[in-house]
């Protein structure tokens, strides 16, 4: 059995191990205090916190401790309060720099574990995905420090109570080297205030100027940075600046451009785009009012960089849509191959044309003023973008679902959802746009909980095509990111009519979720409560992972033998045994679980515990008859090991029961 500190050394690394493919690699050994460690591509979880963690990339790490990072007033008193607390909550709206100066706080604290001879484990994000918080359930490996943001969050705010265990075990943790910042706006940790005291901190920022400044000169070695600083309506773009993170972008921004040879220009450029462009669409719509030109500007820009031909086709699409009867949509109409580049203003990337090649954020800016500046366009622009995403390839279908959430999002405007209600009502042949949007908004800061309300709405709406996208939906992004939300709207969707639509999609969304190893455990947890609490919900759901799920079964069963996974499986097949469910359907999906395990070489012993009890009972006679007497009929020229041995072990016990208490045959050698 390896170390605790030896098993963690091999898991963050992320080796391949021989024989397993980079998809499904799962390491699983036993750490200290016999507590279950999994390594799933980035992301590592123990069984007994419940919680994933992912590792904070070396780039963001770089980010925070570099000589640009401009620490806050006061930031030694935050370092002193989480080295002697091993928790501190920073309290402020979002985009202040938080997430940067949490990052720095635990990089330090790391610092001094490194001084004082202690080993080191990293920092980690813990990954979102509960129901219900629980302070208990928060990882706490020696030697780790941890960020947990929650900042956009607002599904399950913490309680008082999560509030009063966190500070209890921080000061406990922090002995073994565990140190956590936690993230927060002052709504979400409004509970907890009173129980954290001390340890929630607010923060002020540095000033805009300040970081642009230092960015110009320490991350970008900008040589005339106060030329640049000097111009007026710099100094009053930077006072209008709310953000550390658009300050930063800012600078970035001079930093491309002050090596120009026309700084007038270069001023120009670098205002613009920080103006959304606006006063260069401004001058283009008003110098082009023809509709057929500003159709082609729309179409560049929704497929951003394109084909030629293709920005063509959209534009003509946008075109009839609008029933534009000045337009000239023949095959020889319109300007030309170079005409159109010169009218775009547009760049030549290899075979495609780009508005934004050179002017960053244009194409999306065209969207956003289109959309502000016509209103009563919308319905027909969102015809148009629906009928460019039908039956086309994969990328194009999350260009147009990125290019439609921005521009909604930046109006401050919701109508990507109405779109969506819209695919599955009106236009079903998109519906993988739809999927994409829902991709894009389930997890945002900003509208993700809306989002999420809506899909836990949806899944038990009467419309049984609502019903499966929420679940489809759930099955995608929300799944993998934050599991255990995921599978509370499939398990409402499971309450649905076996046969429906949405029930079919949530048995697919939860088998698809099954087959990943980052949330397969999530899956087994989640299941086994249904199974205790409510099995007309968890019945289908075990049916579903245990006869279609073969990475599911196998990984629960092929490691080192899991008490938990066998109580798991023997658990649902006896809730399946004691249900109204009709002995032929039992048989075959018990039939299903035991080829699955034939296929992945689990030990005969181990089936045995799971099945041998309930096929033993004099009740499902019937059942082991159907279920086992494929050993001698159907798979002769196989063989079929783990039947065979289930029969002969049901034998067995036959016989010693009819010898009344002797030995059995095993033990006399019959």
């Amino acid at each position: 059995m390896e170390t605790n500190s030896g098993l963690h050394s091999s898991l963050l690394a992320d080796e391949v191990i021989p024989g397993q493919s980079a998809r499904h690699l799962v390491t699983q050994d036993a750490g200290g205090g016999g507590t279950n460690i999994f390594s799933a591509r980035d992301t590592i979880y123990t069984v007994n916190s419940k919680l994933r963690t992912k590792r904070i990339s070396d780039t963001t790490i770089k980010e925070a401790t570099s000589s640009s990072f401009i620490k806050p007033a006061g930031y030694e008193d935050l370092l002193g309060l989480l080295w002697r607390h091993g928790l501190i909550i920073l309290e402020a709206p979002p985009d202040k720099g938080k997430h940067l100066l949490g990052v720095r706080l635990l990089s330090d604290c790391q610092e001094r574990l490194t001084q004082a001879g202690r080993r080191l484990n990293g920092l980690h994000y813990i990954k979102m995905g509960w129901q219900e918080i629980n302070a208990w359930h928060l990882p706490k490996e020696p030697g780790t420090c941890y960020l947990l943001d929650l900042s956009g969050s607002s599904d399950e705010p913490p309680t008082l109570e999560f509030g009063e265990d966190l500070a209890q075990d921080a000061d406990n943790a922090r002995y073994d080297g565990v140190y956590l910042v936690v993230l927060a706006t002052s709504d979400v940790w409004s509970q907890c205030r009173g129980a954290t005291g001390g340890l929630t901190q607010s923060f002020s920022p540095p000033p805009a100027s300040q970081i642009v400044e230092r960015h110009l000169q320490s991350k970008f070695e900008v040589a005339n940075y106060e030329e640049w600083l000097s111009v007026r309506d710099i100094q009053e773009l930077i006072s209008r600046i709310g953000s550390p993170s658009e300050a930063a972008e800012l600078a970035e921004e001079i930093a491309e451009n002050w090596r120009r040879d026309n700084f007038a220009e270069a001023v120009s450029e670098v205002l613009d785009k920080f103006g959304s462009w606006r006063k260069h669409l401004s001058k283009w719509f008003k110098e082009h009012e023809d509709v057929p030109a500003r159709a082609a500007m729309l179409a560049a820009a929704v497929l951003d960089p394109s084909l030629p031909a293709d920005i063509i086709d959209a534009r003509k699409k946008l075109l009839e849509i609008l029933q534009d009867r000045e337009a000239e949509v023949a095959p020889l109409a319109g300007p030309g191959r170079t005409g159109y580049l010169e009218l775009l203003q547009a760049q030549q990337v290899r075979d495609r044309f780009s508005i934004s090649h050179q002017r960053k954020g244009l194409d999306e800016a065209v969207i956003r003023f289109v959309w502000n500046e016509w209103p009563q366009a919308h319905p027909y622009l969102q015809e148009w973008l629906l009928a460019l995403a039908t039956d086309v390839p994969q990328s194009r279908v999350r260009r147009i679902a990125d290019v439609t959430v921005k521009a909604a999002l930046q109006a401050g405007s919701t109508a990507y959802i109405d779109l969506v209600r819209k695919i599955v009502t009106d236009y079903p042949q998109s519906w993988s746009l739809a999927l994409e949007i829902l991709d894009l908004t389930v997890l945002e800061p900003g509208v993700g909980a809306q989002v999420r309300q809506r899909l836990l709405n949806w899944v038990t709406n009467k419309d049984p095509g609502l019903a499966a996208l929420a679940v489809e939906a759930c099955g995608r992004r929300l799944g993998q990111e934050r599991p255990n939300l995921a599978l509370h709207r499939i398990c409402r969707a499971l309450s649905r009519d076996p046969g429906d639509r949405g029930f079919l999609a949530a048995e697919k969304a939860l088998v698809s979720l099954g087959n990943d190893e980052i949330s397969r455990r999530a899956v087994l947890d989640t299941v086994r409560t249904w199974l205790g609490s409510q099995p007309k919900t968890g019945l289908p759901a075990f049916i579903a992972l245990t006869t279609r799920s073969p990475f599911f079964v196998q990984s629960a069963l092929l490691s080192d033998r899991d008490d938990e996974s066998i109580a798991f499986f023997k658990d649902g097949w006896a809730v399946a045994t004691a249900s109204t469910m009709p002995r032929r359907v039992l048989a075959t999906a018990l039939d299903q679980f035991i080829d699955i395990c034939e296929q992945g070489d689990v030990a005969p012993e181990t089936l045995t515990d799971i099945v041998g009890p309930l096929l033993a009972e004099s009740v499902n006679k019937s059942l082991a008859m159907m279920v086992l007497r494929r050993a001698n009929s159907e798979r002769k020229d196989v063989g079929d090991p783990l039947r065979t041995h289930l029969m002969q072990e049901l034998i067995w016990g036959q016989l010693s029961k009819a010898r009344d208490g002797a030995p059995s045959g095993r033990e006399s050698g019959v």
